[in-house]
């Protein structure tokens, strides 16, 4: 191993600092829950869980009752930035939601369930149609087309 004092060249150092920072990057790979194969990221932003209360608190930061409690009177609702949805793609499955989890370097992950949608942060539950938009809105924007459904069924 070559200690980055050895080099003389300032380009050779630079190279091999380059190197270095690409081995040591953390890749976290995730796999759908179905059928077992890579899932991508599709780029969309997290969405971070909040908890309200102090048994949610409680349960979801793992703390004692005495600090929950603390928390509590500091705030009714704490976000967690350790855990969060973020949309995957997987190549037979399809578009997929997951709860991802962080302890300390560890990822872990999950289906995203209806209770995290509503204990999470600037979201809808994107399964379910928005109360704000029109029938006909929403159906534009998913790319449904009654033309388009009647030439796929003939």
């Amino acid at each position: 191993m070559i200690l980055i004092n050895q080099l003389c060249d300032p380009k050779q150092r630079k190279l091999h600092r380059m190197a270095h920072k690409r081995l040591n990057k953390n890749k976290h790979h995730f796999f759908c829950p179905y059928c077992q194969r890579r899932l991508w990221r599709s780029g969309s932003p997290k969405y971070y869980i909040y908890y309200a209360g102090k048994t949610e608190i409680k349960k979801g930061f793992g703390l004692s009752a005495k600090n929950a409690n603390f928390l509590v009177n500091q705030s009714y609702t704490q976000l967690n930035i350790n855990v969060w949805l973020e949309e995957f793609f997987c190549e037979q499955d399809g578009r997929l939601w997951l709860h991802i989890t962080r302890k300390e370097t560890e990822l872990s992950s999950r289906l995203a369930t209806a209770e995290d949608w509503l204990r999470s942060t600037k979201t809808i539950n994107p399964d379910g149609s928005n109360g704000t938009v029109s029938e006909f809105s929403n159906r534009i924007s998913r790319g449904c087309s009654l033309a388009l459904l009647n030439r796929m069924r003939a």
